[in-house]
């Protein structure tokens, strides 16, 4: 008989999982809260060119800049100018990106259950509620990868803590921007602990936001960091979410559950970026299922195999802790 996978949370990790197992031949059912996939988008929509050639990304639908360098600001305004002749990263729109993410996932096989809810498992029994009515779902292996709040999480018996997270706040904004360059801006008064962002999208448009810790009110740190600023801009759109700024969960398997993505805080502590940890983590796993499938090795083989990415997290969470010491005059 088959094995039934599970995935819960059809985000970038999730449906990249969906489709590397709907690759292997492994029947997998997808789960996603929200009726719309991308929807909220939580992200700022900024990859690394090199990592969009590596991990074979399709950014035709969702492409709407490329980026050749860095402006820093520190502080007191001092500016580090950073330049590239070729791209070194891409804008892309995030829902149509997580759409494109869908359609692979489809493509491949998997079965994917929009307005969703996973409230609870019990052993291999996922317990549903599609538009209000309840359901039962059976699972031989059920992976969370339902996002920086994860219901599932709490499955290993960890609480998180509000210091494991960055509260962060975003806009579109119409205005005058270099579509070369991205911005960065630092300082206690408006993003103790993270910083401040213009990407561009075009002359005319970008995703300003900022991040700081949790207790401080984000959005009345944008004002602040607008008006600090001098920056002049008309808001079209905004939303706010919370970024995992933690040392990476290096417990991921707890059988017949497993972590993956935000829920396992697989994200850089350095930027907020999750995109390209959570699908090479999803690649990774993806593996791990196959190889357990089809040849019996342990699911515990995906905590052995996730060494190298929790290096790099973990020296990612370093650089996080040593910028955060670090008064404005520093």
């Amino acid at each position: 008989m088959e094995k039934q996978i599970a995935i819960v949370g059809a985000g970038s990790a999730g449906l990249r999982l969906a489709r590397r197992l709907g690759e292997h031949n492994i029947p997998v059912n997808v789960f996603e809260d929200h009726p719309q996939i991308g929807i909220p988008e939580h992200c700022s929509g900024l990859i690394s060119a090199r990592n969009t050639t590596e991990l074979g990304f399709d950014l035709k639908e969702s492409f709407t800049n490329s980026i050749y360098g860095a402006k820093l600001y520190s502080p007191n305004n001092t500016q580090l100018r950073i330049e590239s002749k070729k791209p070194v990263a891409h804008v892309m729109d995030r829902s149509k990106f997580d759409q494109t993410l869908y359609k692979e996932a489809l493509d491949a096989g998997a079965e994917i259950s929009l307005n969703t809810s996973v409230m609870s498992i019990k052993g291999n029994t996922l317990l549903t509620q599609h538009k209000g009515k309840g359901g039962v779902k059976k699972a031989d292996i059920i992976v969370a990868a339902d996002g920086v709040n994860s219901r599932l999480r709490k499955t290993f018996g960890f609480e998180s803590k509000p210091t494991e997270f960055i509260h962060s706040y975003q806009a579109k904004a119409a205005g005058s921007f270099d579509p070369r360059f991205v911005e960065l801006y630092f300082g206690e008064t408006f993003a103790p602990n993270f910083f401040a962002w213009i990407i561009p999208e075009n002359e005319e448009s970008a995703k300003i936001g900022l991040g700081c810790k949790v207790g401080i009110n984000p959005v009345h740190a944008f004002k602040k960091f607008l008006k600090e600023k001098q920056i002049d801009v008309h808001i079209k759109s905004d939303n706010s979410f919370l970024i995992p700024c933690a040392p990476p969960m290096r417990q991921l398997v707890k059988e017949p559950l497993l972590l993956l993505g935000d829920a396992a805080y697989q994200t850089k502590a350095t930027t907020g970026g999750g995109i390209i940890m959570n699908c090479k983590s999803a690649d990774i796993l993806g593996q791990v299922i196959n190889d357990h499938v089809h040849h019996n090795t342990s699911l515990s083989e995906y905590e052995t195999r996730m060494e190298p990415i929790f290096k790099e997290l973990d020296l990612h969470y370093k650089i996080h802790q040593y910028q955060s010491r670090m008064d404005d005059a520093q």
